[in-house]
């Protein structure tokens, strides 16, 4: 892989991290309103902190496809002088990204569904 699209997956990594700030932060609004909702069962706030933490998945789960994307073109570009450990290690990242949208789309299908105040995704 050249230097070039090296340098352009770091600054795309450089933007990731700004989003997981915002995301950090959102989740931090989304505990206020959810404590408010616990406190005084106000549904509004119920309502608006289920629409943040869907929104915070959502946008988790188009990092975590973006990461099997790379990790899979990765895995295509392997070179057939490539060592078994590059190899093994591609394919280890490729199915932890793998793992990673997985558990991002069941976060999420939980995170629709789920009514009872006392299911919680850390």
């Amino acid at each position: 892989m050249g230097i070039g699209i090296k340098l352009q997956r770091i600054n795309t990594e450089d933007f990731i991290w700004v989003i997981y700030f915002f995301i950090a932060l959102f989740a931090i609004i989304s505990d206020t309103y959810e404590k408010k909702f616990l406190i005084n069962n106000d549904k509004k706030a119920q309502k608006t902190y289920k629409t943040i933490n869907i929104t915070i998945f959502i946008v988790a789960l188009f990092i975590y496809v973006y990461f099997v994307f790379i990790n899979y073109q990765d895995v295509n570009e392997l070179k057939r002088e490539a060592s078994k450990k590059e190899v093994l290690n591609q394919h280890l990242s490729l199915i932890s990204a793998l793992l990673f949208l997985v558990g991002g789309a069941i976060a999420l299908y939980v995170e629709l569904t789920g009514d009872a105040p006392d299911v919680e995704l850390a």
